[in-house]
């Protein structure tokens, strides 16, 4: 078999699979399935010089189209750019595809040029591994859950291109079929009896598009009060206005404290919040009940998990608080308090992302890191309700934010991404896949506070604010961005096709925004 053979085979494998798109890093190693795709044009493909945005590109490519993405690199350290990409992927479920380009077996372990051990480099991270060559071609994708990654490493031998190149067939069907989940038949049963037993507060984390209708419906069943996470798609949703706490995560101890709720009911992703993490120690002991997409059950001590959303349908369970007004009175009253901040402090950093919000209804947003998700659970407009709202959170922080956005993005709304500096920074090369999107409206929104803030109160160390004084107006510069800097956001927005937008805070005035949120919560 030839190395163009095998190549093709790899790809039509996969197409046949359900996978209708690439991302191609070239290189030397991996020329065949260079070759092989850019002489069928009809396949699509996204080219990268570097593969650490590539695999973030294709982690947001894949939360957009609900279906698998590959990623095709050359040999050696390029592979190893991948690992970050793959456990974002390992921790949010996204079925990506790592085909890896390779030296013959006979290289391995010598030190030759471009030869390291790509099989197991990305250890727990993946579902499966092929290693094949000619001698050993064998494929399939049977039995695959497309819970976690998959690792396809490719051995070349040369000459590189040692024949001509195949046409690949595309089947007409367009479905991906994923491999058929089984709803836990304990699960409705066990859950009831948790709703029975308790008065929870339901957490709600990352949702799938399509569970987040269902879950809608759930929830006015139960009659709980509701926290819902900004990247859960559902904050703000009008179906929620009677249910939805208003005034940021404070109220949820408030709740907790007061004996008005006992426990936490996550659905959905591990949730983002500071509470969350409370569970583990400080209240420990605080009964949870857990329903996600997979097995994680986001805390180290055990806990009620179940890994099916759709288990949730199951539940017959009576409405909890027959009226939740009374409850949530003092939560509206601070978010008043709050509203009246942002009065006070016009150029404080939540102000400014309060106002921001309040133009974006109806669009996507995107949040890329944990200060730009806190400051968006706090103050973010309930009634300006976007039409999509996701984020890298399944184990990520400040990795490939950007590339993950513009593989998100859609033509059917304006596209914004909030992210901090440092994750800009972190992520400069992605706008470099701009011209080969179809046409969007892309706004990347950087909150440029000079540092890493969200360290400021945790540590009282200047060391991890990792301080600087950068401008970002040459970075959209570089990829012929249009770019706008704001210290206070306009009244009425005249944006490019692609806007690269500074949001440059009062340092002064966010901390006293910050010190006066704080002291109403200790009245």
């Amino acid at each position: 078999m030839t190395n163009i053979n095998l190549a093709a085979k790899v790809l039509q494998g996969l197409i046949s699979s359900g996978i209708r798109e690439f991302c191609l890093c070239a290189g030397a190693r991996n020329s065949p399935f260079v070759q092989i795709l850019d002489e069928n044009k009809h396949i699509k493909v996204f080219s990268f010089f570097e593969e650490r945005s590539a695999s973030f590109f294709a982690l947001g490519r894949m939360a957009k189209t609900q279906r698998p993405m590959a990623v095709i690199t050359t040999s050696g350290t390029a592979v190893a750019e991948l690992l970050p990409a793959a456990v974002e992927a390992t921790y949010s479920s996204l079925p990506l595809v790592i085909i890896t380009a390779d030296r013959p077996k006979s290289y391995r372990g010598t030190g030759a040029p471009q030869s390291i051990e790509q099989v197991g480099i990305f250890s727990y991270y993946i579902e499966a591994s092929l290693d094949i060559d000619k001698e050993n071609s064998h494929f399939s994708v049977k039995g695959l859950t497309w819970k976690k990654p998959f690792h396809i490493n490719v051995c070349f031998e040369e000459p590189l291109i040692d024949g001509a190149v195949p046409q690949l067939e595309v089947p007409t069907t367009s479905e991906w079929v994923k491999f058929p989940e089984r709803c836990e038949l304990t699960a409705g049963h066990e859950c009831a009896q948790f709703l029975k037993k308790h008065n929870p507060i339901v957490v709600l984390g990352t949702l799938p598009t399509k569970a987040q209708k269902p879950i809608l419906g759930f929830l006015k069943k139960i009659q709980c009060p509701v926290y819902a996470e900004g990247i859960s798609g559902l904050r703000g949703h009008p179906d929620l206005k009677h249910l939805e706490i208003r005034s940021g995560e404070n109220y949820l101890h408030y709740l907790l404290d007061s004996g008005i709720c006992d426990s936490i009911f996550r659905i959905g992703g591990v949730p983002t919040l500071r509470l969350w993490r409370d569970l583990e120690d400080k209240r420990s002991s605080l009964p949870v009940l857990s329903v996600g997409y997979n097995h994680y059950s986001g805390l180290s001590r055990d806990v009620h998990h179940f890994t099916h959303l759709s288990s949730l349908a199951q539940i017959e369970s009576p409405g909890h608080f027959k009226d939740l007004g009374p409850l949530l009175t003092r939560d509206l009253q601070l978010n008043v308090e709050k509203e009246n901040l942002f009065a006070k402090y016009p150029k404080a950093e939540p102000t400014l992302v309060w106002k921001l919000s309040k133009k974006l209804k109806g669009q996507s947003v995107y949040l890329g890191n944990s200060l730009p998700i806190r400051h968006w659970d706090l103050v973010a407009d309930f009634d300006a309700y976007p039409a999509r709202v996701v984020g890298n959170r399944g184990a990520n922080g400040i990795d490939g934010q950007v590339s993950t956005f513009l593989g998100w993005a859609e033509a059917e709304t304006e596209n914004w991404c909030l992210v901090g500096d440092l994750t800009a920074m972190y992520d400069l090369q992605a706008p470099w896949v701009t011209p080969q999107l179809e046409e969007k409206q892309l706004r990347i929104v950087v909150i440029n506070n000079k540092g890493g803030q969200i360290f400021k109160r945790i540590f009282q160390r200047d060391i991890f604010l990792n301080r600087h004084d950068i401008d970002f107006s040459h970075w959209a510069k570089m990829f012929r961005w249009a770019y706008q800097a704001w210290s206070e956001i306009p009244e009425s927005m005249s944006l490019e096709k692609h806007q690269m937008i500074e949001l440059i805070p009062d340092p002064e005035q966010t901390e006293k925004f910050s010190r006066e949120w704080e002291m109403l919560w200790k009245k």
